[in-house]
């Protein structure tokens, strides 16, 4: 049996502390490791613990009388070529294990909400930025990122392909859809809110409806605006053995700090996957035109949308 086992780390980070949040990042690596993890996944932009540059940020992100707070905050921000980024790549080397880590990032001069995933021998296999940006709070001053990835990790359990999508991008079906389209398996979410039952729900249907697996791993409670409940769902919703559904939920943490291991039975997806009606199999891409028609009505006209 192929099981892929995604350590989902529920810790506090330290606000604005890039240097002490690379020391932890590191040790929870070796503990994810040593906890028989295939892969550990980190809440959002782990690099600042998803800080505030100041107080009222996340209400009024562009206030010009923050300007060098904010300016600060933005050149913490991590080059894929820093000291930072090699040595998580050092750690997944040293524990042979994969790594989801997240950061501030910096590239062309384009300030960016990102997730890496490196393989166990420490190569950077997927580089993806935050599509849907919270345009209504302080990642107004991030640039959105362009894609969404698929990639095929190698594991001690074998090869799986995973995607990742950041907290936000969950609430649009259309992120899970693209990954799923795109050959995702797994799906990795990092997340930085609070998250109650209708998130939960979300993630649920993106699991379901795509048949694919989703890890998802927040803050705990006591990170502000957080409240752990970092949960894992495989999306297999029938068995042949069972009579009616299953529930697909196969970890949900509580608000306290840990890292908690989901596992993920690959081969019981891969069997469902080839047999049950969600996901590719009876979708008519042809009706969905209106999917990408770039208009916005009210009610849904926001001040602050970007395109």
């Amino acid at each position: 049996m192929s099981t892929i086992k995604i350590a989902l780390v529920q810790k506090k980070a330290i606000p604005n502390n890039k240097n002490r949040n690379l020391e932890l990042a590191v040790q929870y690596i070796k503990e994810a490791s040593c906890m028989g993890a295939d892969i550990v996944l980190f809440p959002e932009m782990w690099s600042n613990g998803y800080a505030a540059p100041f107080d009222g940020a996340f209400d009024n992100p562009t206030n010009p009388a923050f300007e060098e707070e904010r300016k600060e905050w933005l050149e913490s921000a991590v080059t894929i070529e820093s000291d930072y980024v090699a040595a998580i790549k050092d750690a997944a080397q040293k524990y042979k294990i994969g790594v989801c880590a997240t950061f501030l990032s910096k590239a062309d001069e384009k300030f960016q909400n990102t997730a890496i995933t490196i393989d166990r021998s420490g190569s950077i296999l997927l580089n993806y930025a935050k599509v849907h940006t919270c345009d209504f709070d302080v990642e107004r001053n991030l640039t959105p990122g362009e894609d969404f990835y698929v990639t095929d990790l190698d594991t001690a359990e074998g090869r799986v392909k995973v995607g990742a999508m950041i907290c936000f991008d969950r609430e649009f079906p259309e992120s899970a859809r693209i990954l799923m389209l795109k050959g995702a398996e797994l799906i990795l979410v990092p997340n930085a809110c609070p998250m109650e039952i209708n998130r939960l729900a979300q993630l649920r249907g993106r699991a379901f409806e795509n048949m694919l697996g989703i890890a998802t791993c927040n803050y705990p409670n006591g990170q502000p605006d957080c409240n752990g409940h970092s949960s894992a769902f495989d999306g297999v919703a029938y068995l042949p053995e069972m009579t009616g559904s299953r529930d697909i939920c196969i970890l949900r943490a509580g608000s306290e700090e840990g890292i908690f291991l989901a596992s993920f039975d690959l081969d019981m997806m891969r069997e469902y996957r080839k047999s049950e009606v969600h996901g590719n199999a009876y979708r008519h891409p042809k009706k969905y035109g209106i999917l990408v028609d770039e208009r916005i009505e009210d009610p849904f006209v926001r001040g602050d949308y970007r395109a």
